[in-house]
């Protein structure tokens, strides 16, 4: 769209310069020079008409070529994100298959490592686990002696603040006794009330005062003593577990796993697998005697309680740390998916030995 514009300026012209001049003779006659300057101001109008019609003509060319530029890229987009979906979807399957093929590798790795380890510390914690029960009932039986003994010291400590109070407050003691015995007293001195009022006020403040000092010497004396208990009952569970060389009867226990895999809809595979040092489950009557006895129809299978998934969950993260003790990215990878992948809640058993 054409259109016009005018601009109006008042231009500002500054002159200077010399000018010669001659004089005629009156007497000699001369010549000389004069300066000249100053500004001189003038009215400038400019007007300026813009044809724009051709410009308008290209922006409208240029925007149906945007058009038709804006379609096509709409549809090359839209069939580079149905490629780009495509091909991601097949790597991505690629990469999690690979990575579930690692995990499970590496588990299966793990657990014959842990196998030999889990089976001594198995039997190392059920004998400790008498050996805990057994000093136990040793302590509760020293706590009592130890106690009988110190509540005939705190009686000693309670008679002695007796005859301290009294030896303190003997003044008060001696007063109040001579004011029981004296019945009769005079009433024309007006001094008698006051000192009498004197007294048995100062006497319950010293009484409270002292009072109040004893308990706290009872209470500190106390806290010394809970101090001495608790030391040396600390004292006694550290030599009692530094002592393992011991020699107990008991039973020992051991753990068997029973696996029972489906091949297809008629197949079904039976192993038993069981510690190599215990020798008598190693013979395959034996195993299959067990197994037999696991298959039962009367056999009850249950989930474990809470308390065994949770003692099993704390040993399984336990284990599982020892073994990814790195903190590169891998490592942390292997060992959150483990974690998730592990449902150890899901446990069923006929009989739990809880540990």
């Amino acid at each position: 769209m054409s259109y016009t514009r005018t601009y109006r300026e008042r231009i500002a012209v500054h002159y200077s310069g010399t000018v010669s001049y001659n004089y005629p003779a009156s007497q000699n006659g001369g010549s000389g020079t004069a300066h000249y300057s100053g500004t001189e101001y003038e009215d400038v109008n400019v007007s300026i008409e813009v044809d724009t019609e051709p410009f308008d003509d290209s922006v409208e060319h240029c925007n149906t070529n945007v058009n038709l530029l804006t379609g096509a890229v709409v549809a090359t987009e839209t069939a580079q994100i149905v490629s780009i979906d495509k091909n991601a979807k097949k790597v991505g399957q690629t990469i999690v298959d690979g990575f579930f093929g690692y995990i499970r590798s590496e588990i299966s790795q793990q657990i014959a490592e842990l196998t030999q380890g889990i089976d001594s510390q198995l039997m190392h914690l059920r004998e400790l686990s008498k050996a805990v029960l057994d000093k136990k009932r040793q302590m509760e039986g020293d706590f009592l002696r130890i106690s009988s003994r110190y509540i005939k010291t705190f009686d000693d400590l309670n008679n002695e603040l007796s005859n301290r109070i009294f030896e303190l407050d003997k003044p008060t003691f001696v007063f109040k006794k001579e004011l029981d015995n004296q019945s009769i007293r005079t009433t024309n001195n007006d001094l008698v009330n006051t000192v009498a009022i004197f007294g048995k006020e100062g006497s319950e403040l010293h009484s409270k005062i002292s009072a109040s000092i004893a308990k706290k010497r009872a209470l500190d004396t106390l806290n010394k003593a809970k101090v001495f208990l608790w030391q040396q009952k600390k004292l006694n569970n550290t030599v009692q577990q530094s002592m393992l060389n011991e020699s107990t009867e008991s039973s020992q226990y051991s753990p068997v796993c029973f696996v029972e895999t489906k091949a297809d809809k008629n197949q079904i595979t039976k192993g038993l697998h069981a510690p190599s040092f215990v020798s008598a489950l190693q013979e395959n009557q034996t195993k299959n005697e067990l197994i037999e006895q696991f298959t039962e129809s009367s056999n009850s299978w249950s989930v474990i309680t809470k308390e065994y998934s949770d003692n099993l969950k704390l040993y399984f993260n336990s284990e599982l740390n020892k073994s990814y003790t790195s903190a590169d990215q891998h490592s942390v990878r292997v060992k959150e998916m483990i974690q998730k992948i592990a449902n150890l809640g899901s446990i069923q058993t006929i009989s739990v030995q809880n540990l």
